[in-house]
């Protein structure tokens, strides 16, 4: 059983409605906030008063954070949201086609891809984020998976022989 994540530590980062996180096992993320500013009635306070978003700090003994305005965001939705924003590399797009027994061609039916563009992106340092994201859901859900895979065939190399089969008359 996974247990919840748990802060330890918050400071406000110096990008704007960026926080830096320490967590209770000592690993440490920068989390940027803006889209849930943006996007939440109750967050868009900050765009007002944006001083009083770098007043945060941790609460129920690492459960999530708080401002002095009373809003606070829960620690396992802002583990989520670190976790979303880590980048994603080609060794991780090799993990994922392994993890996954996925061929070349069906990594990129997968991924609405060629396989020419997969075999470069197993060389990159980083994905483009519409790829990371589809990796990160595809993973976290066997039926996104088994909604959109399709099983792709080992194609023969070389010239395609000729066919001798006779027609009929």
């Amino acid at each position: 059983m996974d247990t919840l994540p748990r802060v330890k530590a918050v400071s406000a980062a110096s990008a704007p409605w960026t926080v830096n996180v320490t967590w209770a096992d000592g690993t440490k993320d920068r989390v940027d906030l803006t889209g849930l500013i943006h996007r939440s009635r109750h967050f868009q306070v900050f765009l007002d008063r944006p001083t009083t978003f770098r007043k945060v700090r941790v609460v129920r003994f690492g459960a999530g954070i708080e401002w002095e305005n009373g809003l606070d965001y829960g620690a396992d939705t802002l583990k989520m949201m670190a976790d979303e924003q880590r980048p994603v590399s080609g060794t991780d797009l090799i993990a994922f086609e392994s993890d996954l027994n996925l061929s070349t061609a069906e990594t990129g039916a997968l991924l609405g891809l060629a396989e020419r563009t997969v075999r470069a992106y197993r060389r990159a340092k980083r994905l483009p984020q519409s790829v990371a994201i589809a990796i990160r859901t595809i993973r976290a859900s066997n039926t996104v998976l088994a909604a959109h895979y399709r099983p792709v065939g080992q194609r023969r190399r070389g010239r395609p022989k000729k066919d001798t089969t006779p027609r009929a008359a």
